[in-house]
């Protein structure tokens, strides 16, 4: 199997491996495959692996048998969208990334919202609501933690199912690569309105973002981006809301949005980009 995979590498391209139904493999196995492996490359191969198990214990068990040498799809938050987008307002959003992969080892988490298995009428069926979609995706792509996962149906639409793409997935995708740099800090006082800051970094022009999300009603929270975007004009790339917000001389400003939705904040040179290639 060592052999067939480095030429299977080498006579591809490929460079990065999808490890399916790890759990049902010796630890053993894999570490030596995927040390060997990367030795003979002369590269470190990336890895996932598919340890479908919601339980957190078992996660973290399984990365330290393999020493770390992959990554984990990170189960246990997909269930805790599935359950958020269940529960409706009746979920305490401040507590959505407890117990998961991305809040212990976010350097070994793959974070996903659904996959080919969790979509209506397969084996795993726990397929996240369309409602709460956009807040799921907002939270894998626009934050610092983790390595996100689109799935293909998501991004593309499913016309067997009847199922569009995920508003504005493509959008957040952009704002991710253009813009959600720099020092991180989470707004999460609330059990139905959260958000975040991205404050930016110097070497990407125009970036840092304020994400503000609902699982009820509409509402803002004043926070702050940091002084280095004072008096700089932030508007809602999502298109919630056409009014700026204008950051104040202490770096904060007051950002909404709608209820049961995601509003992300980018600089204003950011915004007029993204509507011009969207």
């Amino acid at each position: 199997i060592r052999k067939w995979l480095l030429w299977y590498i080498r006579e591809t391209g490929i460079d990065g491996l999808r490890l399916d139904a790890v759990k049902h493999i010796s630890f053993s196995f894999y570490k030596d495959l995927l040390q060997n492996v990367r030795r003979a490359l002369g590269t470190g191969l990336p890895a996932v692996g598919e340890y479908w198990n919601a339980d957190l214990g078992r996660l973290l068990y399984y990365l330290d048998q393999v020493n770390g040498e992959m990554s984990l799809f990170d189960v246990a938050l997909h269930y805790q969208f599935f359950n958020a987008s269940q529960a409706g307002g009746e979920y305490d959003l401040r507590h959505i990334f407890e117990n998961t992969l991305i809040e212990q080892r976010p350097d070994h988490a793959v974070t996903f919202v659904d996959n080919h298995d969790t979509q209506y009428g397969q084996s795993l069926q726990s397929f996240v609501s369309d409602a709460f979609k956009p807040l799921a995706y907002a939270m894998i792509l626009l934050r610092e933690g983790g390595t996100p996962c689109v799935f293909y149906s998501d991004y593309y639409g499913n016309p067997v199912q009847d199922r569009p793409m995920v508003p504005n997935l493509g959008k957040m995708i952009k704002i991710r690569r253009g813009y959600a740099y720099g020092e991180q800090e989470d707004y999460f006082d609330d059990p139905h309105i959260i958000g975040w800051v991205r404050r930016g970094t110097a070497d990407h022009p125009e970036s840092g973002l304020a994400v503000v999300l609902s699982n009820t009603v509409e509402g803002e929270k004043r926070m702050k981006v940091g002084k280095e975007h004072a008096g700089a004009a932030f508007r809602d790339a999502m298109g919630c809301f056409p009014d700026p917000v204008i950051i104040d001389e202490e770096g904060y400003g007051v950002f909404g949005t709608r209820g049961m939705d995601v509003s992300v904040w980018v600089r204003e040179a950011g915004f007029e980009y993204l509507v011009v290639t969207e």
